[in-house]
């Protein structure tokens, strides 16, 4: 897909590339992707919900069960050094939101090794959920604050709830996470509103040294979770529904990004957008992507000349497009560390990934590799991450042990019903042959839990309305969210 040529681009804004997932590491964090359901944070959570289901319990042992409150209390066993962790010195709670808000919490560990290792749950769009295990490093001085301040044994035997007059805690549940030998909670300490002096002076170093970009990560992870809870497209029957969601395209539009507010899922090309027009659209509580080209050279935008020497051939069909050596170490910094993050600065919830299909055109293990560093990248940002197309890439990467979870959260597809007649000027239907190898592509990762949109170009024209009619059934029936546009420009 290109986009229109005459756009006069802004300054963009600059932005940290924060954690890694899937092989991606960099300085800030490293990290992987795990498809078990609550691989990582659920061990703490089970701890948790034991401890909480008693109603007045403060402990939890490994299994969850709750013990009573109070310093080593009967039936249980002293604390004892030689069961506890090598790996973790302690876990902590970690609410997302702000106090009320519709937020999810995640179980973060710190780690003797100087990192944070933390679970991010998904729910994919076929109800499965899967946990994103990602690592953040702490610095010297923020580990050194947080082993300061941990006293394992005095916390194993602390009561939680012991009265201080010193201290004042405002509602909620909290919790200091002792791990045994088998990375399992050994012990989880805390609960309703603790008052404890000791209990409440380790949490206190824990929540102030965590790294920025962690909270960061934290902040796009809630925004994706928002809407894995929320995603419902349509209710009813096919053909006969309440339609609940809706989805637009709109890589070339220069009016005012308010004017789409009606659209809950909205692409957009937010290098030509500033920040504050994003902001203005967010509240309508859309979710918003930007389109971002990895594939290839496009000869208005404003970094063509500087990567100009890594074009690899001509675009068909695309005048001053050309495909880019993605296996080039300077393309992937490019995109990875200015291109994505300035993008995320402006506020948009994930990137419109763009022309993977170099990988079609030039189908080399340099190429695949390449590609698979640039998408991990994306995905490691912790943000929703669409691929245009890209079926060969996709297929290649799973084919060689990959998941596709490491490197996108849904696809997009162009012209599963429709088709573009370069030579003829015109929109016409699919061939028979491209409608049953694109949906048999779409369906294959839709029922694995990808998110599934079209894209679809017809005129609005009487003699399209069964043409029209027949995407709409297949994406209410199938789940999926579809956009119909009457021009490939995609500016209205």
């Amino acid at each position: 897909m290109n986009r229109w040529k005459g756009i006069v681009p802004v300054a963009l804004l600059a932005a940290t590339v924060v954690c890694g997932c899937g092989a991606k590491e960099n300085d800030d964090a490293r990290g992987s992707l795990n498809n078990g359901a609550g691989q990582a944070s659920s061990a703490g959570n089970a701890g948790v919900a034991g401890n909480a289901g008693s109603g007045n319990a403060g402990a939890a042992d490994h299994t969850g069960a709750a013990g009573q409150n109070g310093n080593t209390p009967e039936g249980e066993d002293r604390f004892d050094k030689n069961l506890v962790s090598d790996e973790y010195l302690v876990g902590v709670d970690y609410f997302t939101g702000d106090f009320l808000e519709f937020a999810p919490t995640v179980i973060a560990k710190v780690r003797y090794d100087g990192r944070l290792e933390v679970g991010f749950d998904h729910t994919l769009s076929n109800g499965d959920t899967c946990t994103e295990t990602v690592f953040f490093d702490l610095s010297d001085q923020q580990y050194h604050n947080i082993e300061a301040a941990i006293q394992l044994k005095k916390l194993y035997e602390l009561d939680p709830e012991e009265a201080d007059p010193a201290e004042v805690c405002d509602g909620g549940c909290s919790y200091l996470i002792i791990y045994g030998k088998d990375g399992d909670p050994y012990k989880v300490c805390g609960g309703f509103c603790p008052h404890n002096r000791d209990f409440n002076d380790m949490q206190r170093a824990v929540y102030e040294n965590l790294p920025d970009n962690f909270r960061e990560y934290c902040d796009r992870y809630k925004t994706a979770w928002v809407r894995e809870e929320n995603f419902e497209p349509y209710h009813g029957d096919p053909g006969n529904t309440y339609i609940s969601t809706s989805y637009g395209v709109f890589l070339n539009y220069d009016g005012d990004l308010q004017d789409l507010g009606d659209y809950d899922y909205l692409v957009i090309d937010a290098q030509y957008h500033d920040a504050s027009e994003i902001a203005g659209i967010h509240k309508y509580d859309q979710y918003i992507y930007s389109y971002i080209n990895i594939g290839s050279l496009e000869d208005f935008r404003e970094y063509y000349d500087e990567y100009a020497d890594l074009a690899l051939g001509e675009y068909e069909n695309w005048d001053g497009e050309e495909w880019v050596d993605v296996s080039d170490a300077r393309w992937q910094d490019f995109i990875l560390n200015e291109l994505a993050p300035e993008l995320l600065a402006k506020g948009v919830d994930g990137f419109f990934v763009d022309n993977c299909d170099v990988y079609y055109q030039y189908p080399t293990q340099e190429t695949l590799d390449g590609l698979s560093k640039i998408m991990r990248g994306l995905k490691a940002m912790g943000c929703d991450v669409i691929i245009n197309g890209g079926d060969a890439f996709l297929d290649a990467y799973t084919a060689q042990n990959g998941d596709w979870r490491d490197v996108i959260t849904g696809i997009n597809q162009e012209c599963v019903f429709t088709a573009i007649d370069w030579e003829a000027d015109a929109l016409t239907a699919a061939s028979e042959e491209d409608h049953e190898y694109f949906t048999d592509y779409i369906e294959r990762y839709g029922d694995q839990g990808a998110y599934i949109f079209l894209l679809e170009y017809a005129e609005d024209t009487d003699a399209n309305r069964t043409l029209q009619y027949d995407i709409r059934y297949y994406a209410e029936e199938h789940g999926y969210l579809y956009y119909i546009s009457d021009s490939i420009d995609l500016d209205h």
